[in-house]
């Protein structure tokens, strides 16, 4: 099921101290692999689309896989977010909360902080709304974002107060699709300042004693992609090596994919929480 309050869900697991992770998707059956994980493990979980995932899935100008998405998780009772990666700009992520999206992320890095504030707050008021969360963010990542900049604590209540984000993405050392540690220090006092929920992206290389220290320290989503994308290609090339049909290949990928969003889900403690 489609969870029908997300920021009171997000306040929930921020008090309870376990996280979510958010699983990049994009297609069917990565969408499948995740949701079934999560039905297993009675998890609550984040299934998210980045704009390339939501381009892959396009045709005649409309992407297939918000619509995917939705239909997956009428067919579970666990609840399920369905979230936005990255959106860029007021306009584009409008467009996927008209879709009925749980949540959304706005990615206002290239803007100074001023006019990050202003966007974000625009696109914070539509979401409320609408009965959704907003993701907002601090510093940068590295991969796409190009630079990977460190959050700075003084500007974080800001981020809640002026921006009114549900929930902030923090940069402390994890890296898009990069093994990382985190500094531990530096969270704590951006959860000091924040006294809200936070985010981390780059979840998949972040050590498994951080994570579990960050969610103790009020992290309740963790973005895991590339962990996800390596589990699909090994399971098909596995499938391929045994020369299966492409049945079997779909097969073997998602088995591949489950597993590892079970590992994740135990690893954030969102399993049995439901």
């Amino acid at each position: 099921m489609l969870v029908s309050q997300p920021r009171a869900y997000l306040r929930y697991a921020y008090e309870r101290r376990f996280a979510m992770p958010a699983f990049n998707v994009c297609n069917l059956e990565m969408a499948r692999a995740v949701i079934e994980a999560a039905t297993l493990e009675r998890a609550p979980v984040i299934v998210q689309t980045y704009p390339g995932d939501l381009a892959h899935g396009e045709f005649n100008g409309a992407s297939a896989l918000p619509a995917i998405i939705k239909h997956l998780a009428t067919q579970t009772d666990v609840p399920v977010f369905l979230h936005l990666d990255h959106g860029l700009g007021l306009a584009y992520n409008l467009r996927y909360l008209r879709e009925g999206y749980s949540s959304v992320m706005y990615d206002g890095h290239t803007l100074p902080l001023a006019e990050a504030l202003a966007e974000t707050a625009a696109i914070a008021r539509v979401a409320h709304a609408l009965d959704a969360a907003l993701e907002g963010e601090l510093g940068t990542f590295g991969a796409g974002q190009g630079s990977h900049e460190l959050t700075n604590p003084a500007e974080v209540r800001r981020m809640f107060d002026e921006g009114q984000v549900d929930m902030l993405a923090v940069s402390v050392g994890s890296e898009h699709g990069q093994a990382s540690r985190l500094d531990l220090a530096l969270l704590r006092a951006i959860a000091d300042q924040a006294g809200a929920p936070l985010v981390l992206h780059g979840g998949s290389g972040i050590h498994e004693e951080d994570v579990r220290a960050a969610i103790a320290l009020g992290v309740v989503k963790i973005n895991i992609g590339a962990a996800l994308a390596r589990a699909w290609n090994h399971g098909s090339s596995e499938a391929l090596a045994a020369n299966e049909s492409h049945y079997g290949v779909l097969r073997q990928a998602m088995e591949r994919v489950c597993e590892v969003a079970r590992h994740r889900l135990r690893l954030c403690g969102a399993s049995g929480q439901v």
